[in-house]
Formats: C-alpha cells, structure tokens, sequence
C-alpha cells in the first residue's frame, strides 16, 4: 500500500520506504512571495522526513535542487539522472476491455 502524507502528517511513524518527491528550490524549503521562510523550521520537517524511511530513502528532484540536498553529506548516497526516453513515433494504449 502507499501512504501519501506531509511532513507533518509524518511525525512519530515509520515505513519500511520513504520517497520524498519535489525536493528542489522553492519548495522545501518552502518560498512563499511575500512571506518569510523559517529556514531552521523548514529544515527540522525535511529531517522529519527522511527519518521516516527504515530500510531506503529516495529523494527526488527537478530543476534546481534544494539547498537542503546540497548539506546532505552520506556515503551511502546514491546519485542517479533520470534518463529522458525520446517519444515513441506510435503509442498504443491498451484497453481493459480488448480481450471481449
């Protein structure tokens, strides 16, 4: 099963595996115009995160990544580029009821 949840949503529990999704600039730590960020806050709720994860945590990220990624220093970190498969010139979506 997946659970979706926030950060906070996360407080106190545990999975066997965490993905974190969207860790870039902007949005964690979250940067909202108009408003100030509380840095120390937004950084005490990703680490919330990450120690959800028992066994494995995957962080993904687009565009520019989070100033937070950049601090994190693990041997254990693996870095991988998503590979950008070019279109198929035909694409056949398959249907549930094909077989009637």
């Amino acid at each position: 099963a997946v659970t979706l949840m926030t950060f906070h949503g996360s407080k106190g529990l545990e999975f066997p595996v965490v993905f974190l999704y969207g860790i870039r600039k902007g949005l964690v730590p979250l940067e909202v115009k108009g408003k100030a960020s509380d840095w120390e806050e937004e950084r005490r709720l990703f680490f919330v995160g990450m120690t959800r994860a028992r066994e494995e945590l995957i962080l993904t990220t687009s565009g520019e990544e989070s100033a937070f990624l950049k601090e994190i220093l693990l041997e254990s970190v693996i870095r991988e580029a998503a590979k950008k498969e070019k279109p198929a010139e035909e694409v056949t979506q398959l249907s549930l009821f094909d077989f009637m």
